[in-house]
């Protein structure tokens, strides 16, 4: 009787199909998170303006852009008022340790950015939100620009009527 090779075609099929999978309870989570912490905004804005949806996102971005710009030309004292003291210091020593390194985002450009989570403070713990960008950094030019893309969860503490960067867990 006379064995045929395995189908690759098949396996290669099968393969894609779990990548895809994957890939798309990766988005139906961050959409479902994004859906819940919208639903709380909408209750939280009417009793405080802080809350405001497009504000902290408009917040998120800027700061963004600050800690890039501090990361790109060493000025991580234009940072204080913008983030916690523990986060002023964890990037502080980041610096420190990549001093002599070329930044690993340069030229960030956020493609998405969106409000995940949502926490009105209790028991002495202050309000705070998380926000998940996404973008692509030019650091040289690809033929696929996956290799560009970051991924990163800014998390933010309001003080009085400010939200503070808080920390940042990156891919």
């Amino acid at each position: 009787m006379k064995r045929y090779p395995p189908d690759i075609h098949c396996r290669f099929s099968c393969f894609y199909v779990i990548v895809n999978l994957n890939a798309l309870m990766r988005f139906s989570l961050t959409s479902l998170k994004i859906s819940i912490a919208g639903a709380k905004l909408s209750h939280l804005v009417q009793k405080d303006r802080i809350w405001d949806h497009g504000s902290m996102a408009e917040q998120a971005r800027i700061i963004f852009y600050l800690v890039q710009k501090a990361k790109g030309n060493g000025n991580i004292e234009s940072l204080k008022k913008q983030c916690t003291i523990s986060c002023y210091e964890k990037l502080k020593a980041e610096m420190d340790e990549e001093y002599h390194k070329k930044p690993l985002l340069k030229n960030p450009i956020i493609k998405e950015l969106a409000v995940i989570d949502v926490q009105p403070g209790k028991n002495n713990k202050p309000d705070m939100f998380s926000a998940l960008i996404k973008g692509i950094a030019n650091n040289e030019p690809t033929v696929n620009d996956i290799e560009n893309e970051f991924s990163a969860k800014w998390s933010f503490v309001r003080q009085g009527e400010w939200w503070l960067l808080d920390n940042i867990k990156g891919d």
